[in-house]
């Protein structure tokens, strides 16, 4: 039962001014937990029980620590303060009559646990095995960490897996550069993850959310048909995977680099060209229509923010004109800026029919690009390098990933296992790399 507000209180809320009542609304909003899932948690939340928690959508890495000993205790302090400072480390999610809601718990201490691992092929092997253990969404926790000794006393190892519903790859780099930073030094700003999940719901329902369903619904209006696979999709797919590596010498990205310049468009536009060019000769059409992320951080504050805010948003390469490598970046620098502009809104509300059986609507296939290279971070005095554990799962159909470096670019091709053979992911691969040394080519000219 609720009681009406006081005579006296009806008054001074009558005598605010608009500006006033605008402010006081934001501040109940803030204070307000968050009370449902973002549509990005919706789609993890479905397709985690949809596939039987296989660990799809699972951060799995190794943070390999050299050249000092590092305390493994004060390591697992930092780790638990990190939880405390941020709420989504703390959050579980409860189910009741079919409504999916976060909880958040004023403490949620982290799995950690002690290991050794005298190679690298250990520590990935174990946190593998981590990752494969089933998450209890419910009670938690959805962080685990393994702290291990190497085989040497300056070598040691810092295995992160956690469930994407609390965390994304802007999270774990928070983490890192939480567990690097000085005693001495101030705590940086943190923002609760239910404040951004309420001003990315305010956001969808404004004029300018509106306008974003707009042009995204035009964007996949009668998309063309998924990507030919060697077996038929089924929708009942268990994301089994595997990846097939390449690499490409340094000279490769330089070329393909001038090529975008030469376009005034940026180097993601000259390698999204490319995946376009093996695409279309993989699948036979030009139209291609694949996902790309983005870090969903644009509004203020969200920089600060640990928990899920990777968007996954189409985009759709059409017309390659006469074919050309310039014709092609023109195109896809001209639809990466369009989309840029809308990138906030969830691409899980974009209202279109369902394209892909499966546990994605739109996409068969994602591209994924990071130039920025690896941060030079010590902890402790140790170096750390990283390594993005393969889990033996593809999240989506196929998932073409690059990472241009100074001292060349590498990547991977992932392909669900249930859909293709290692035949044709190995093709697709090629097509690509081909596609790239074509594309630098013609831009060395």
């Amino acid at each position: 039962m609720t009681s009406s507000p006081s005579p006296a209180l009806t008054a001074r809320l009558a005598a605010l001014t608009a500006q006033q009542r605008a402010l006081l609304r934001a501040k109940v909003l803030r204070a307000r937990p968050q009370e449902r899932l973002t549509p990005g948690q919706r789609r993890l939340w479905e397709t985690h029980y949809a596939i039987g928690g296989q660990p799809a959508d699972v951060v799995c890495q190794a943070v390999h620590l050299t050249g000092a000993t590092a305390d493994l205790d004060l390591l697992a302090e930092r780790v638990e303060g990190f939880v405390r400072d941020h709420e989504a480390l703390r959050t579980t999610f409860q189910e009741t009559d079919g409504e999916v809601r976060p909880v958040v718990h004023e403490t949620l201490p982290p799995w950690l646990t002690r290991a050794h691992c005298a190679t690298a092929q250990e520590a990935q092997a174990l946190a593998r095995e981590l990752a494969h253990e089933p998450f209890d969404l419910a009670s938690g926790p959805l962080l685990r960490v393994v702290l291990a000794t190497g085989p040497v006393v300056q070598e040691a190892w810092l295995l992160v897996v956690v469930h994407n519903l609390v965390f994304d790859a802007w999270s774990f780099d928070m983490l890192l550069d939480a567990l690097a930073r000085d005693a001495r030094a101030p705590a940086p700003a943190t923002t609760p993850f239910s404040r951004w999940a309420r001003d990315q719901a305010a956001w969808v329902a404004d004029d300018d959310g509106r306008a974003a369903a707009e042009y995204w619904t035009a964007e996949v209006d009668a998309p063309p048909p998924p990507l030919p696979t060697d077996r038929p999709r089924s929708g009942t797919t268990a994301r089994n995977g595997n990846r097939v590596e390449f690499s490409l010498p340094p000279g490769v990205n330089v070329g393909i680099a001038a090529l975008a310049k030469r376009e005034a468009a940026s180097v993601y536009a000259g390698w999204l060209a490319v995946a376009w060019a093996a695409l279309e000769g993989f699948g036979g059409r030009a139209d291609t229509l694949l996902g790309t992320f983005t870090a969903g951080r644009d509004r203020p504050g969200a920089e600060t923010v640990v928990g899920y805010l990777l968007n996954v948003l189409p985009v759709r390469l059409r017309d390659p004109a006469d074919g050309s490598w310039t014709a092609r970046v023109r195109a896809a620098g001209t639809i990466s800026r369009a989309g840029l502009r809308h990138a906030a809104y969830p691409g899980e509300l974009i209202d279109v029919p369902r394209r892909v059986p499966g546990t994605h609507p739109l996409f068969d296939a994602v591209f994924v690009f990071d130039n920025l290279g690896e941060t030079t971070r010590t902890i402790q005095g140790a170096a750390v390098s990283t390594a993005d554990v393969d889990k033996g799962t593809a999240r989506y159909d196929l998932t073409l990933a690059v990472y241009p470096r100074a001292d060349g670019v590498t990547g991977w091709l992932e392909y669900d296992t249930e859909l293709y053979e290692e035949t044709t992911a190995r093709r697709l691969a090629e097509l690509f790399t081909t596609a790239a040394e074509e594309a630098s080519r013609e831009g060395c000219r």
